[in-house]
């Protein structure tokens, strides 16, 4: 038969190493959600730029965008 302190330390210790893994997973779960908001938001905007309508020559003085080089590049969804 196992000493009963002997185990409580064991499932204390892990305890500890769930909890330090946890605290990881929560950790990278958050770095992946930021990462993916800006390719999100890249995405939609490379999408406007492909799907946009010619406009009419502007007479004023106002500069016209023009695509960055990564706007032709190839979009993978």
């Amino acid at each position: 038969m196992k000493d009963i302190y002997s185990l409580i330390r064991q499932k204390e210790t892990d305890l500890e190493r769930i909890q330090h893994e946890l605290e990881a997973l929560r950790l990278s779960a958050k770095l992946l959600e930021e990462d993916t908001r800006p390719v999100a938001a890249a995405t939609s905007a490379a999408s406007t730029v492909f799907n946009a309508v010619p406009a009419k020559p502007q007479t004023g003085s106002q500069p016209t965008a023009t695509p960055s080089a990564w706007a032709s590049a190839k979009q993978f969804p």
